[in-house]
């Protein structure tokens, strides 16, 4: 697995001022089209800590905290999830960026792609990472637990359920969620987000309108995701790229860092040789 990024790798941390509450972000390199990273739900900017740094090879790449989690607001107005993409939008202004990458995990790839369809302009690529959003059954039950733990056993328990396999990480993700949880502020968000955007759409939803989406989409998965199955192909944007990864589960950019890196990687220098005017 690869080393967190460290300051020497040039992570710069900040907060920028957004309508609606300040934004908690994470950021690394320059230059190129940037890639913005939005984390799941009950998740932060850290959870892409095994990405950030070999994601700014040719572009600057950003982690921002969603409103309700981390270190942004934790006001999450009515709680549908489809809100936060006009507060991104406010932090994209805030950080003067014209257009970028999307990538988003879970909770975050439904934001993403709601961002995508606001603010067309604003978006050169869409990776869904183990989305959320796609119509397709999830387990609430499992939210609903990992919102608040008992105990730090019961955080532990949650934690391994989001990976495939025996992780040194699991430990450390239990602690993470049952200090979340004693937190009656960040657990009242979460529980608003769960009973809004969550709770109506457990069992499925209506298929995704990809015909409203003009640019280019990856999908990827962790063969073994328990919170998300895997998507049936009628779910999915036609003639997108799908990749499944084995020996992962919701987390594949954690569990399978490397080839999930590598495939962001070569999907966005894709995207980006696209767009460059031939000689």
């Amino acid at each position: 697995m690869p080393r967190p990024v460290s300051e020497g790798s040039r992570l710069r941390a900040g907060v920028a001022s957004v309508d609606g509450g300040p934004a908690a972000y994470l950021s690394v390199g320059s230059g190129g089209t940037p890639v913005l990273l939005l984390h799941g739900f009950a998740g932060d900017r850290l959870t892409w800590q095994f990405n950030l740094s070999a994601l700014s090879a040719r572009r600057r790449a950003i982690a921002v905290d969603l409103p309700g989690h981390g270190g942004s607001t934790p006001d999450v107005g009515s709680g549908r999830v489809t809100d936060f993409a006009p507060w991104l939008v406010g932090f994209l202004d805030a950080l003067e960026l014209q257009r970028v990458h999307l990538v988003g995990h879970s909770m975050g790839g439904y934001v993403a792609r709601e961002l995508a369809r606001l603010a067309p302009e604003r978006v050169v690529s869409l990776t869904l990472l183990a989305s959320a959003g796609l119509g397709t059954p999830f387990d609430l039950g499992f939210l609903r637990r990992a919102i608040a733990p008992a105990d730090v056993a019961e955080g532990r328990a949650c934690a391994e359920r989001l990976f495939a396999g025996p992780s040194p990480l699991i430990p450390r993700f239990g602690e993470v969620l049952h200090a979340q949880g004693a937190d009656p502020v960040r657990r009242a968000a979460l529980e608003r987000i769960i009973a809004v955007s969550f709770d109506p759409h457990a069992a499925g939803g209506p298929p995704v309108d990809w015909g409203d989406y003009r640019l280019p989409i990856q999908v990827l998965w962790g063969r073994d995701d328990r919170i998300i199955p895997l998507p049936p192909p009628d779910r999915l944007p036609p003639g997108a790229p799908f990749r499944i990864f084995d020996n992962a589960g919701h987390l594949p950019h954690i569990e399978a860092a490397s080839p999930v890196t590598a495939a962001i990687r070569t999907f966005l220098d894709g995207c980006d040789d696209a767009l460059q005017p031939s000689e």
